[in-house]
This record gives structure tokens, sequence and C-alpha cells, in this order.
């Protein structure tokens, strides 16, 4: 963890910018995005599981928060790229 870093802002952080790494990478291509959002919510939410496992509970915090946004931010901006995909309703 950076120094002077809470733990929830930075995992959040890295979550964030795997999202737009994989964004761009894909060129923004829905099935890959929709794909990525998932597969880092289950990781995250498997690794609060463990920190709760272990007793961490600041790190479960971060964990459970960075999966929630990660979903909710994620599904948005998926649910926006398919709205304009035009006569697809």
């Amino acid at each position: 963890m950076p120094n002077g870093k809470s733990p929830k802002t930075w995992l959040i952080g890295v979550n964030l910018g795997l999202m737009l790494l994989v964004a761009v990478l894909s060129q923004g291509e829905p099935v890959v995005l929709a794909g990525t959002v998932v597969a880092l919510a289950v990781i995250n939410g498997i690794a609060a599981f463990l920190m709760a496992v272990s007793g961490k509970l600041n790190w479960v915090t971060a964990f459970l928060l960075s999966a929630l946004l990660v979903f909710i931010i994620g599904l948005g901006i998926c649910g926006l790229m398919l709205s304009n995909l035009g006569g697809m309703h």
C-alpha cells in the first residue's frame, strides 16, 4: 500500500484503473467490459472473504466497497454503451 493512502481509496483506484485499461485495450467491447466487471467484483468478493477469515477487517471493508463500486460503475457504463447501439431495443 502506498504511503499515506488508506486501503479503501488505494484499492478502489487500482480496480477502476484495471477497468479503464481493459476498456482501452478492448476498444470498448461491451461483452469484454461486462465480463471484466463481473470478474473484478467476484475477485474482490473472494478477497473480502479471505480477509474476513484472516481477521483484517479494514481490508474487508476496502474489498467490499471496491466490489460494489466496480459493479455499479461498470454495469452503468455497459448499459450506457448498449443504449447507444441504436435499433436493438
